[in-house]
């Protein structure tokens, strides 16, 4: 290796390594959520630059790993899915060979692919890569460890979403048993584990057995997370399709109103999220009898008082 070589190497393996510790993405904080859009551009541009020079020492292919890695996680929560399941396609790319194949890196690698496969909407490719991910976990650390719970999960939200609705369930609910051994009842996890199997519930048209698990989703999610948390607004959102399913409008646009309102100041109105909260209540605003306002009207007050909620709080 010659001494230009070298040198490159030296500094791009400080570039990585700058970029990385800069790179620090919070779910659900809206600063460090800005952060990561204001610097992730350029962090992409050198992760691309690296990739292409393809890197000669170890170190530099591990810090370009770590920022793909790093990238893709901002990507996926700032709804930039695409882009996200490029960084780690690459990421997968550069350890593939290197990583064994039960390995618990290349397990977590494959679950992140497959749960972006699943939000694109290619639900055959994200069961495929969930079953190759759980067929590492489970080999690595049984049938009762946490990392596999969360696989379960989702493969059980990918079979709701093919309307096996009993394969569906027995995933979401062999998940829940696991998290709440593990984790204990009032994790975020198993609010999102609860919210899984109200969605079934509902779908399945059980009514009484659905609410009782969006309560109780929406209570943990309330007392750990907050009221003004993305999470906490996929349980309002979810409840707004309920009461909307069980033909109680009011109480429908009540919930979305609180999902959009979280949403839009958090993720921003043109995250993959809200735009899906703001088309469903749309479609819930029209099916009113009547309504003194309009619906961008009414999505306007709902956004508007929002932002003066958090100026004042910011006062």
């Amino acid at each position: 290796m010659n001494k230009n070589s070298l040198n490159l190497n030296y500094w791009t393996q400080l570039c990585l390594d700058m970029a990385v510790s800069s790179l620090n993405f919070g779910w659900g904080n809206i600063e460090s959520m800005q952060w990561f859009d204001k610097l992730s551009p350029h962090a992409f541009v050198l992760a691309e630059f690296s990739f292409s020079e393809a890197c000669t020492t170890l170190d530099t292919n591990n810090g370009l790993v770590l920022l793909y890695n790093t990238l893709g996680y901002g990507f996926r929560y700032n709804g930039q899915y695409e882009r996200s399941l490029i960084c780690y396609e690459k990421a997968l790319s550069l350890q593939e060979d290197e990583l064994s194949m039960y390995s618990s890196h290349k397990s977590v690698l494959y679950h992140n692919i497959a749960w972006l496969h699943d939000e694109i909407g290619n639900i055959d490719l994200a069961l495929d890569w969930y079953k190759k991910c759980l067929y590492i976990s489970e080999t690595i650390h049984g049938k009762e460890e946490i990392s596999t719970a969360y696989t379960y999960s989702n493969i059980g939200c990918v079979y709701h979403k093919k309307r096996d609705l009993k394969k569906a369930m027995d995933y979401c609910k062999r998940a829940l048993f696991i998290l709440e051994a593990v984790l204990g009842k009032d994790s975020p996890d198993v609010a999102a584990a609860c919210n899984n199997i109200a969605n079934i519930y509902a779908e399945k048209g059980k009514y009484d057995q659905a609410l009782h698990w969006y309560n109780r989703d929406l209570d943990i999610c309330e007392r750990t997370l907050g009221k003004n948390h993305p999470d906490t607004a996929t349980s309002y959102n979810n409840i707004g399709h309920f009461y909307f399913d069980t033909g109680k409008i009011g109480y429908a646009i009540e919930y979305f109103a609180k999902a959009i309102s979280i949403r839009c100041n958090i993720l921003g109105k043109e995250h993959p999220s809200t735009e899906r909260s703001i088309n469903e209540a749309r479609l819930v605003y029209s099916a009113q009898e009547k309504s003194a306002l309009s619906f961008d009207e009414w999505l306007s007050e709902v956004i508007t008082k929002q932002s003066i909620n958090n100026e004042e709080g910011g006062q």
